[in-house]
């Protein structure tokens, strides 16, 4: 199904529960009755441009939003990004680490065990923190700043400076220490950790693992194919304007 302003936005929810976050991301509240995506958005202030790509490209995999996306405000996409940090951070991530607490161990191993899978979803969870603490105050501040000089006649004389000393390039590639570590929190819970006693809490923390982890892969997709290449444009422009 893709989904048109016209579509009933309960039936997206129907049709792939999947997208119940991403829809509260944008601050919509279950509840919208028969409306459609273009009332529901009207209602919000929303784009609702934005929240079609957005909805889409999550709902089918082959869906291709970016190149929509790059000629719409950054603005837009930072937005959405900076509400996916606060989904991952006060959410995601604090309702895996109450699963964990749960999980219970027979034996002397017992507290060895919670202690392990602690440690490294601690480590998880402060390289997380690390990664979206820095593009929340260094990369996305910069990218707007970059958008905002971009629409004006002339560049800010304070960021002159900035523009010569920074590269959108070299953020591009920061996320495989992110990858990595996530790698070795699911390696020591399928491979290398005792099965605890209810096992099914264990079942349920690596579900909810493999769905962050998708979730955070289609976030790098649009950081990588839409802020990435839209701030080179921009500052490769504003550099020939500031000669």
């Amino acid at each position: 199904m893709v989904i048109t302003k016209d579509t009933k936005l309960a039936n997206v929810i129907f049709q792939n529960y999947h997208l119940i976050p991403i829809v509260s991301r944008f601050g919509i509240k279950l509840g919208f009755g028969d409306k459609n995506v273009q009332q529901v958005c009207n209602q919000y202030d929303i784009n609702p441009d934005f929240f079609i790509e957005i909805a889409n490209a999550f709902n089918d995999k082959d869906y291709l939003p970016y190149k929509k996306l790059i000629n719409m405000p950054i603005s837009l996409t930072v937005s959405y990004l900076l509400k996916s940090h606060h989904y991952y951070n006060k959410i995601k991530l604090p309702n895996i680490e109450k699963l964990i607490e749960l999980l219970e161990w027979e034996g002397e191993e017992a507290g060895k065990n919670k202690s392990v899978l602690k440690k490294f979803f601690s480590q998880y969870l402060k390289e997380v923190n690390e990664h979206t603490t820095n593009e929340e105050k260094e990369i996305y501040p910069y990218v707007l700043e970059l958008e905002k000089n971009f629409n004006k006649t002339k560049l800010d004389s304070s960021f002159i400076e900035k523009l010569k000393k920074k590269s959108i390039k070299d953020y591009a590639d920061t996320h495989d220490e992110l990858n990595s570590a996530l790698l070795d929190l699911k390696n020591i819970m399928i491979k290398y950790l005792q099965p605890a006693k209810n096992k099914e809490i264990t079942e349920l923390i690596l579900t909810e693992i493999f769905k962050l982890e998708a979730d955070m892969k289609d976030h790098t997709k649009l950081e990588n194919n839409v802020i990435v290449p839209v701030a080179d444009m921009m500052e490769v422009e504003l550099k020939k304007r500031n000669k």
